[in-house]
């Protein structure tokens, strides 16, 4: 009999934090100010949240993430979370309404993809088949979600991923509708886990990705417009972004109160 495939993947930090929020959703869905994150705690509304729940996350696991916040919450939080003595770790974030996506991404299609690199199916994505992709994320240095939250069997979500003629996984994407029904940022997807094995890079496949993703979240997920999140050292990234039609949010940031000057991923 072959044995249940752990959902979890990376270090053992990474696979507490997966499994704590995939055993959070049925309470983050309705819950003001949460956010359907799969593997830090993050809040699109502190104060709806309350600052209690948020101090009870840090001392269990050591840090929060504030997505959408403003300067004036920010130093709330800087000053509501003082006891843990946090780093903070920032990622600008950029937004594009569904036309926009339409009118851009759309067109980014034109260029063919390498060849024998296909796009694998919805019936493909099994649970094994999350599990590679969860590796090859990691390998690019990219932290994963656990395979149910990569297939959908939480919360609204599409996961991407392209195959070579070997069937070895060359790059993934991910889109999840993230935001309850209280949020500012409700029906905006979130974008992300953008991938590229090292031997394709440089032939516009990280530009094909995302651009496909936030297609998905615009034509698949019903999405009213698209987010993302880049480190603001990161000019590659922005710059895929803004040729996908994101441009960045003024005044708010995502930012992660942490005890560590770990940020994670990227």
């Amino acid at each position: 009999m072959v044995a249940p495939l752990n959902p979890y993947h990376g270090e053992p930090k990474i696979q507490a934090l997966q499994k704590a929020r995939d055993k959070q959703v049925a309470e983050l869905f309705d819950l003001p100010g949460a956010v359907l994150h799969a593997r830090t705690f993050s809040t699109d509304d502190p104060a709806a949240l309350g600052w209690d729940y948020l101090r009870r996350i840090m001392s269990e696991e050591g840090l929060v993430t504030l997505r959408g916040a403003d300067a004036v919450t920010i130093e709330t939080a800087k000053s509501e979370l003082i006891n843990f003595d946090p780093k903070l770790h920032y990622w600008d974030l950029f937004v594009a309404n569904a036309q926009t996506i339409k009118d851009i991404c759309g067109k980014i299609f034109d260029v063919a993809l390498p060849e024998g690199v296909t796009r694998l199916g919805d019936e493909e994505l099994t649970p094994q088949k999350a599990r590679e992709i969860q590796t090859f994320l990691a390998d690019q240095g990219v932290s994963p979600f656990s395979t149910d939250a990569l297939i959908g069997k939480l919360f609204p979500a599409r996961l991407i991923a392209l195959q070579n003629a070997e069937e070895k996984i060359v790059a993934a994407g991910f889109a999840a509708m993230t935001h309850n029904r209280h949020s500012p940022f409700h029906k905006s997807a979130w974008v992300g886990l953008i991938a590229v094995d090292l031997a394709l890079r440089g032939l516009g496949l990280g530009k094909y990705m995302d651009a496909l993703c936030n297609l998905v979240a615009i034509d698949e997920l019903g999405a009213i417009s698209t987010m993302e999140f880049v480190a603001q050292d990161n000019a590659p990234s922005r710059a895929m972004l803004e040729s996908c039609g994101l441009r960045q949010a003024e005044g708010m940031w995502v930012v992660m109160f942490s005890t560590s000057t770990d940020r994670i991923t990227k």
